[in-house]
């Protein structure tokens, strides 16, 4: 199924095809719900090959038989150096997520309530000492991001739930995402955004893989935002994509270029107390820096 970017030019109201950046799917989200990264990486048939018999592209450059590299018959087996070579498929490649530890679940049997955690194993953001207040601000920057629906199961549910790209197909299915008869929805929308993360200490920066051009460490991550995540943080970013970081000329969103900060704190929603994202967007990033992110996908 084809990704759309939609572009908030008013005078044409039309949108242009784009394909958004992504890796596997979230915990309990249908396969659906993948974000698709782009990347020129060979795919089999149709791929030209170089003169040692590799398949060539920007990643896997052909390698000369006999190189000063390589020795004869080795360059006709390998890609070229820092390389690599194959038939792959989205299911080769992962993204780490960051999620927000709620009060139960899984995480919170490690984790403290309220803390942002990097691929399951590493803390980005200390939960507040206070929960009813505002913790410290992590600092991010949306790439970009694809909203899509999934199916509202009890949290505590076994079954993976379904995830759909369009309200149509909830239709489809005899489902709805409003309140009817105060009765939750059988559906909810759901955002994933792929954002870069600021290492929010020296410490951390050793775990970061990615080198900015402030000597800041960063690193690549998957977020899905469903409920009130969707709510506070998902709404921040299409609110955004539509108004402040939209081109003027294009009507196209910009939300790489935006620089954002996220915090959490505790919030009773309902019966149910529930830690929450706050997702505020502080100005741009400077132009060597924009140029620096087009480089990273």
């Amino acid at each position: 199924m084809t990704t759309k970017t939609t572009s908030f030019k008013k005078e044409e109201k039309s949108t242009a095809g784009v394909s958004p950046a992504s890796s596997e799917p979230a915990e309990k989200v249908g396969q659906a719900s993948s974000l698709s990264v782009p990347a020129k990486i060979p795919s089999g048939g149709g791929v030209p090959e170089g003169r040692g018999g590799s398949p060539t592209s920007d990643l896997c450059p052909p390698t000369s038989v006999g190189s000063p590299e390589l020795p004869a018959k080795a360059a006709g087996d390998l890609p070229g150096i820092g390389g690599i070579a194959g038939d792959y498929e989205e299911s080769d490649f992962r993204l780490p997520r960051i999620n927000i530890v709620q009060s139960v679940g899984p995480l919170s049997e490690d984790f403290d309530p309220g803390a942002v955690v990097l691929n399951k194993d590493i803390i980005v953001l200390a939960a507040s000492t206070d929960p009813k207040t505002w913790g410290e601000p992590l600092n991010v920057t949306v790439l970009n991001a694809k909203k899509q629906f999934s199916e509202n199961l009890p949290y505590d549910s076994d079954e993976t739930p379904e995830t759909v790209d369009t309200l149509d197909e909830v239709h489809e299915r005899g489902g709805w995402i409003d309140w009817r008869n105060d009765e939750k929805p059988p559906w909810r929308p759901m955002l994933t955004a792929l954002v870069l993360v600021e290492a929010p200490s020296a410490e951390l920066a050793e775990e970061f893989s990615i080198q900015g051009p402030d000597g800041k460490a960063y690193e690549l991550a998957l977020w899905t935002m469903k409920g009130s995540a969707y709510s506070r943080a998902g709404k921040a970013i299409n609110t955004a994509a539509r108004f402040a970081l939209r081109n003027k000329e294009t009507g196209l969103p910009e939300l790489h270029k935006g620089k954002w900060t996220l915090q959490v704190r505790r919030e009773k929603l309902g019966t149910n107390l529930v830690y929450v994202p706050r997702l505020r967007q502080h100005g741009k990033h400077v132009d060597e820096f924009i140029e620096f992110i087009t480089t990273l996908l």
